[in-house]
């Protein structure tokens, strides 16, 4: 039912303190400090000084001109006191001992490498199909935990990017996306490691056919990606309060034009912006150049290598890079490691070698259990296959040679939950084995388009296959769907995902992840390869499986009628409810996105969600603070959001297109500051 409404007074919120202090509170409805500036009202709100800030002032005013210097590199120099080749690998940020300002290391950011195989890498697109921002906390606050034991510093955040990357490993929408790379951000500052947001590596992507989504032409100006990517980063900069933007991976530093313009000026970001090692290169390949694109510090591969070693000092003598730009690049770097308290705790050099303790082992298990338990997707369960009964018989279940380990993984766990398991390995020349025929339910385990033509061919046979695909692409083709009767997303494997998947198969417990990206099946118009959702919905084209899509085998929920009211001046409030129509409790994941009409230019975008655990006929209601901006269309001239003068719609449901009750209201034309204290506050994960 549509409803609309003008502006009408709603009762208050509870103001937003910090990430940690609301995920404490169990994210109520928040009312971030937003400086809307209404027409004729300075775009400039003023940013107050914070604590770390002020401290990174005081120390480079201390500091010798060599020593600021100093601080702008990070390189493989040599650790006091640490064994022989330990650390192998790691970079050095020198510290100033003669102020007390201790050496830290680092990884290289441009390794795709894990820093540790006891810690494997966040598997972020499983992690953001869970839409829960406290499950982002804690594995920030676990990696935090692990990464200091070993003495290390700085820890890369996925999730988030400079440049647009499509429905790659960093998500499409930058709500989603910013807010859980926040929320992964916060932990790790709670553990004194800083967050570094970094570019997309070549090697990330998310797509199995290779396509990479970059601009034709570098460089391209900044402010063109206002409203994606790097909205995205700039919502993850404001969830965290702190950390470290790096520029590198797929293109070099200079690629945005205007990047320290819109960091520095609009956002007001006091943080440092860092290298890559090699990043530096192109228009960037001397130093007046990197530091003119707000470079304020290069990782290095070599002691003397980089841009930031001899070239640098040449340039400051020459007067080609003023002092006073060598201070505040120098400030910007203190101000990301004061924020995290990192100076203050230092961690150890002699701890690299030693083994997680037994604590941390099982907690990154259960860690790893959770995302894979809230992450995996059911796309597709046709004639009630799931959950799997083992009075209907035993299961048969397949793979190719490669996904083996996960094939014992899950027939193990399986087996645990009291389902009678066969398994088989699909032959070289792509014929289902003898006892496919002999089974009423199979279960194919697959990662590639090859595999495709098997499927079917098992789907021939007559019984019923349930396809649970095992990778991050979300163009896999399925030219299958059809004949089989379940599908499942279950994101890259790790052996911790068994016992979760092994019971949500068997009906233990429920999905209820949703897919952080638009999944086509291989299926899209011309120069759509690598578009998102927002893209499809301007050419009118439904996607396979949308953006926010989940299903659930036996829950139901029902949305009741919304309502949007304004609190004051500033802030938006749409209000719901959520009923359990099923006899046991559900987790929905309630979605709400905003249309502007089609005069104002814009497409609909998430603007909010909840993730709430809802009890059987028990009617839950729900608020969902709107941020302003992100009704907005960025003003490079004006650096804010205008907020035109119009109707927006307001829509809840399941998905971005399964969207069930609306509710319309008229604003007034607004001005919106870009300062990172006007972006949205994390989105709760229960009521």
């Amino acid at each position: 039912m549509a409803r609309v409404a003008t502006w009408a007074g709603g009762r208050a919120g509870t103001t937003l303190t910090g990430a940690v202090a609301a995920i404490a509170m169990m994210f109520p409805p928040v009312r971030p400090p937003w400086p809307v500036l209404l027409p004729g009202a300075s775009a400039w709100a003023a940013v107050p000084a914070n604590a770390a800030a002020t401290r990174a002032a005081d120390m480079v005013a201390r500091m010798r001109p060599e020593e600021k210097l100093s601080v702008l590199r990070a390189a493989p120099a040599p650790l006091g006191g640490a064994s022989a080749g330990e650390g192998a690998g790691l970079l050095t940020w020198p510290g100033v001992a003669r102020l007390g300002l201790p050496a830290l290391r680092m990884g290289s950011f441009a390794s795709p490498d894990p820093t540790d195989p006891a810690m494997p890498q966040l598997p972020f697109l499983a992690l953001a199909a869970g839409w829960d921002p406290v499950l982002a906390h804690r594995a920030g606050a676990l990696r935090a935990r692990d990464e200091w034991a070993r003495g290390r510093a700085m820890v890369r955040v996925g999730g988030v990017d400079l440049l647009p990357s499509g429905r790659l490993l960093a998500g499409e929408d930058p709500m989603l996306a910013g807010t859980m790379a926040g929320m992964v951000a916060s932990g790790l500052m709670g553990g004194h490691v800083v967050p570094v947001f970094a570019s997309l590596r070549a090697e990330e992507q998310g797509r199995g056919d290779g396509v990479v989504a970059l601009p034709a032409t570098l460089p391209v100006p900044a402010g063109r990606y206002m409203d994606g990517s790097l909205m995205g980063l700039s919502i993850a900069l404001a969830t965290a309060h702190g950390g470290a933007i790096a520029c590198g991976g797929m293109h070099a530093c200079g690629a945005l034009s205007g990047l320290s313009t819109i960091v520095r000026d609009h956002w007001r970001f006091g943080g440092m912006l860092m290298a890559m090692p090699g990043a530096l290169s192109g228009t960037d390949a001397n130093a007046p150049a990197a530091v003119a694109d707000g470079v304020d510090l290069e990782q290095s591969l070599g002691l003397e290598d980089g841009i930031y070693a001899t070239p640098l000092r040449r340039a400051v003598a020459t007067g080609a890079v003023p002092a006073a730009r060598i201070d505040q690049m120098a400030q910007h770097v203190l101000t990301s490691l004061y924020g995290t308290g990192i100076l203050d705790h230092p961690p150890s050099f002699n701890r690299d070698t030693k083994p997680p303790p037994a604590s941390d082992t099982l907690s990154v298990a259960g860690l790893m259990a959770d995302i894979g338990a809230e992450g995996m997707v059911l796309l597709q369960n046709e004639n009630q296959v799931l959950p799997l009964d083992d009075r209907s018989g035993p299961v048969l279940l397949l793979a190719t040679q490669a996904l083996q380990r996960p094939l014992a993984a899950l027939a193990a766990a399986l087996g645990h939950d009291g389902i009678r398991v066969s398994t088989a390995i699909v032959r070289p020349d792509g014929t289902p084995p003898p006892q496919a025929a002999q089974v009423a339910r199979a279960v194919m385990l697959t990662d590639r388009d090859a595999d495709n033509a098997f499927i079917t061919a098992l789907a021939d046979l007559g019984g019923h296959v349930v396809t649970i695909m095992m990778s991050d692409s979300p163009d896999r083709a399925m030219p299958w769907l059809d004949v089989v009767d379940s599908v499942i997303q279950a994101w890259s494997w790790h052996d911790e995902y068994a016992a979760p998947l092994a019971a949500m198969l068997t009906g233990t417990r429920d999905f209820t992840g949703h897919l952080p990206m638009t999944f086509t099946g291989g299926l899209y118009p011309p120069g759509m390869a690598y578009a998102d959702y927002h893209a499809f919905e301007r050419a009118h084209v439904a996607p396979l499986f949308p953006f926010g899509y989940g299903l659930s085998v036996a829950g139901g929920v029902s949305y009741g009628d919304v309502h949007v009211s304004r609190e004051d001046a500033t802030h938006l409030n749409v209000t719901f409810t959520l009923t359990d129509t099923a006899d046991h409790p559900v987790r929905a994941v309630a979605q709400l996105y905003m249309t502007p009409p089609a005069e104002a230019g814009g497409v609909k975008r998430l603007v909010g969600w909840r993730s709430v655990t809802l009890t059987p006929g028990h009617v839950t209601h729900v608020t969902i603070p709107v941020d302003p901006h992100l009704l907005g269309q960025w003003d490079a001239g004006a650096g804010a959001w205008m907020v035109p003068a119009w109707t927006y719609t307001f829509a809840v449901g399941g998905s971005s297109v399964m969207l069930v009750h609306q509710a319309s209201v008229h604003l007034p034309a607004l001005h919106v500051a870009a300062t990172l204290e006007n972006l949205p506050a994390p989105t709760s994960p229960g009521e």
